[in-house]
């Protein structure tokens, strides 16, 4: 009996040792796919981040964007039909490579066909990554029905479109900085005569107050004066001799 316990013993501490083994082993495999998973992750992190740099530091130099400035090209519209959105017109224009759009906004809104208010364009300015299909774009749409769906209501209006020769966006952008300020410099020599006109009334105002003051005194003091003589012609008119006596 104690023969076979003590065989039963040695094989359970053999068994024992072999499950330790086969645990550390795993454990330690598990750490090795841990510390790879971690490196590549590590890597991947690091190729992101070359990535990112990149586009960061993949911006245009002088040269590429004078060469971007000068391949552009820019078309007016004189006319923007009542209720289209510049959403519309770049949506009708994206085959075309359309780049910037500028439309000047009306201070009123306007009644379109079905007679509700909408936000109307006086006119505006569409630029192109490419002058060729600027040109190309004026070409084929210029006095031409703009077209869409039967419930479009701009589907019969007309394209009014204007190739603008040797002029860029920046042309426009400086254009617009000069109107600003000039329009600036117009409210502040209008401020300033308002209130050199103010200033002037004021002072008018101020001097013909004095002046009527003035005036209301002497008069008063003339009037004080004439009743002062009018009581002394009545105190001598009492001892004045009616008749001479002989």
């Amino acid at each position: 009996m104690s023969d076979k316990s003590d065989s039963n013993e040695s094989d359970i501490q053999e068994n024992y040792e072999k499950d330790n083994e086969s645990n550390n082993s795993q454990s330690s495999n598990g750490e090795e796919e841990e510390e790879s998973q971690n490196s590549n992750k590590e890597e991947n992190n690091e190729d992101i981040n070359d990535l990112f740099t990149k586009e960061e530091n993949d911006e245009l130099t002088v040269e590429e964007l004078r060469e971007k400035i000068r391949r552009s090209g820019v078309l007016y519209m004189s006319y923007v039909p009542i209720g289209m959105k510049i959403i519309d017109i770049r949506r009708l224009l994206e085959d075309y490579g359309i780049q910037r759009c500028y439309f000047i906004p009306l201070k009123k809104k306007m009644h379109n066909v079905d007679g509700k208010k909408v936000q109307a364009y006086k006119e505006g300015w569409i630029e192109f990554e490419d002058k060729i299909y600027a040109k190309l774009a004026e070409y084929q749409l210029n006095g031409r029905p703009i077209g869409g769906n039967k419930k479009c209501i701009y589907r019969d209006e007309l394209w009014n479109l204007k190739y603008l020769h040797k002029f860029k966006w920046n042309d426009l952008v400086e254009d617009m900085t000069m109107q600003k300020k000039k329009q600036e410099k117009e409210l502040k020599m209008e401020i300033a005569q308002s209130n050199r006109v103010n200033n002037f009334i004021v002072k008018n105002y101020e001097k013909s107050k004095k002046y009527l003051n003035k005036k209301r005194e002497k008069e008063k003091n003339n009037e004080e004066e004439n009743e002062d003589n009018v009581d002394i012609k009545k105190e001598k008119s009492k001892y004045k001799q009616k008749k001479l006596i002989s």
